[in-house]
């Protein structure tokens, strides 16, 4: 894979004026759809047997003495969905899926939690396998990752489903709905691969709503993308169970997690998760090596708290690693949280403020364009390392991963 040298990427900053290399590169984010992926591209029905189906992995079989209602692990209020779970006893064939701490018990013909994987004569099958909703080429800086190749293009994709239920989602009208009900195109991993290359951008992301829930389409994907000398980033919740994570992180280059919150309550009432599997979660990256970044979006009433914050910094210091790159970032009202109000700029300042004291190297204020919280700094000499505008990079001070100015080494993987 070609990288951006520094003298490249100067260059790059002189033809578009500091406005950042996505003209640069030449790539138009709507081109794969013409040329690659197919406009007219039928919406299918991903009921097995079909081409998007395929079994899924991280699941048991079992048949089930007696009866079993669903809505014992569900619970009763799980809200309408567009394929319902049974909330009436039944006996037959179950399939436990292990994928997540769900660990939903699917009866046949019906679905898990995340609305993609389907039993099938006691089979549990992945109905989304090559076929996502969203297709689109986008700055890294956009998911974001700041410390992984900046101003590389990514090719990102993703498919209708998601294992949480998150009241304020920023992609709710696909992640909240199965496959029937999205736009999708047939786009098998080979394919994404040669789109991918023929977008000239150097990173594959799985992205927008939860990768998690089409990790089989995810894991075959990036392997042949590895194969091709591609990178893969995977921007996730981390709601993943240890045993496929250690997986994923095997076959992937970085994972950006989105740590909602640091309060159970708030993951449970808000999110329809749990905190201790995503704290797990992040350990496990840490553990195998590969790039990590952690966001946090700030939601005003609900995880604000100074104490909250605090806590999630010193957690991440002290459990994790200072060096990992913690971005605050800002709610705007969206999904079922409209009645809230975009997160005041003074609370992500003050956020950031409490994580640098807590011992954490490199903060970043998100969702505030133009904000000084965007940029890299050195933490020896505090010199700008990278500047940013929104999603572009206008100025760039790193030599060899390492500050310009007075040489300290700057965690991250950097273009050579």
């Amino acid at each position: 894979m070609k990288g951006w040298t520094r003298r490249r990427f100067l260059n790059a900053l002189v033809v578009t004026g500091g406005v950042g290399l996505g003209i640069a590169a030449g790539w138009n984010p709507r081109w794969w759809e013409r040329e690659v992926v197919g406009a007219s591209s039928p919406s299918p029905t991903p009921t097995p047997p079909t081409p998007w189906s395929v079994e899924a992995a991280y699941a048991v079989p079992t048949v089930e003495e007696g009866t079993l209602n669903c809505a014992a692990c569900h619970g009763d209020a799980e809200p309408a969905l567009p394929v319902t779970y049974c909330h009436t006893p039944h006996t037959g064939t179950y399939v436990h899926c292990n994928l997540c701490p769900h660990g939903c018990l699917i009866a046949e013909g019906q679905r898990g939690r995340c609305r993609v994987r389907e039993n099938r004569g006691g089979r549990l099958f992945s109905v989304v396998f090559g076929n996502p909703c969203a297709v689109h080429v986008d700055p890294i800086e956009k998911k974001p990752f700041y410390h992984f190749l900046p101003t590389a293009a990514t090719f990102s994709l993703a498919t209708a489903g998601c294992n949480l239920r998150c009241l304020y989602c920023q992609n709710w009208t696909i992640s909240q709905f199965p496959p029937e009900e999205t736009e999708n195109v047939d786009l098998p991993p080979e394919r994404v691969v040669r789109a991918a290359m023929r977008a000239e951008a150097p990173v594959v992301a799985y992205t927008y709503t939860e990768p998690i829930v089409f990790y089989e389409y995810m894991l075959e994907t990036a392997r042949q993308a590895r194969a091709a000398g591609l990178k893969n980033v995977v921007v996730s919740a981390g709601f993943i169970n240890p045993e496929p994570l250690r997986a994923l992180c095997a076959t992937v280059d970085a994972i950006k997690i989105d740590l909602k919150g640091y309060d159970e309550r708030f993951y449970r009432e808000i999110c329809g998760g749990r905190l201790q599997p995503v704290l797990e979660a992040i350990r496990v990256i840490h553990e195998s090596g590969i790039h990590l970044e952690i966001v946090n979006l700030v939601v005003p009433t609900l995880n604000d708290s100074l104490d909250q914050l605090r806590a999630l910094s010193r957690w991440l210091a002290r459990e994790i690693s200072p060096d990992v790159p913690l971005h605050f970032t800002r709610f705007h009202p969206n999904y079922k949280l409209t009645n809230l109000p975009p997160t005041p700029v003074e609370t992500l300042e003050k956020a950031r403020e409490i994580a640098l004291a807590e011992g954490m190297r490199f903060v970043y204020v998100g969702n505030v364009w133009g904000h000084p919280g965007n940029h890299t700094y050195c933490p020896r000499c505090g010199e700008v390392l990278i500047a940013r505008e929104g999603f572009s990079v206008t100025a760039y001070h790193l030599q060899d991963g390492a500050c310009a100015y007075c040489g300290e080494p700057i965690p991250g993987v950097w273009w050579k």
